[in-house]
């Protein structure tokens, strides 16, 4: 007999119930296909309990792999915010922020940080960082009706201010010089 006639048979041909090496079907290869699937089915459940296992601590724990996110789904006591921002003034005295860019920076958080350092070194770093603002600003053909930068610290009620109530709650005036002349 050759080995394709009746020798032995490819992992492929037991899998799908064939006949093991006596020539007949092997009794237990349906068995054991049916104990994997029960062990894949089981350790699947077991790991999805595990993933979701967050959600049912008390009190909620914020961890890997499920995360509740708590600084948006959590309570607030209080919806005022504070921000550090330079603040273009116009004529007739309307105000609006100037740009990043203009500060120092494309980033925001970069922007607010330079802002903050100089607040923090004093009255003395906060007009050198409003004078240089204030260069930018001339330089700036979109900003030719801003006449003077305030480098402030703003306390805004964040929902009120999303709600069109853009005045701030308190207000803490750091610099101001005018940008130079055109």
């Amino acid at each position: 007999m050759s080995a394709g006639e009746g020798g032995r048979r490819g992992p492929a041909s037991v899998a799908r119930g064939g006949a093991g090496p006596s020539g007949g079907a092997d009794p237990g290869a349906g068995a054991r296909w049916v104990d994997r699937r029960a062990y894949a089915y089981a350790v699947t459940a077991g790991l999805l309990l595990l993933m979701l296992a967050p959600l049912f601590r008390r009190p909620p724990v914020d961890s890997f792999p499920l995360s509740t996110y708590p600084m948006f789904s959590w309570g607030r006591h209080d919806a005022r915010t504070t921000v550090e921002r330079a603040v273009g003034v116009d004529s007739r005295g309307g105000r609006r922020p100037i740009p990043p860019r203009l500060v120092g920076s494309e980033e925001v958080l970069q922007a607010r940080a330079t802002l903050a350092q100089s607040i923090r070194q004093g009255a003395r770093a906060a007009r050198a960082l409003c004078r240089g603002i204030a260069a930018r600003v001339a330089q700036q053909n979109g900003h030719a009706d801003i006449v003077s930068v305030e480098i402030r610290t703003d306390t805004f009620d964040a929902i009120a201010f999303f709600d069109g109530q853009e005045t701030p709650l308190d207000a803490k005036l750091h610099a101001t010089c005018k940008v130079g002349a055109r």
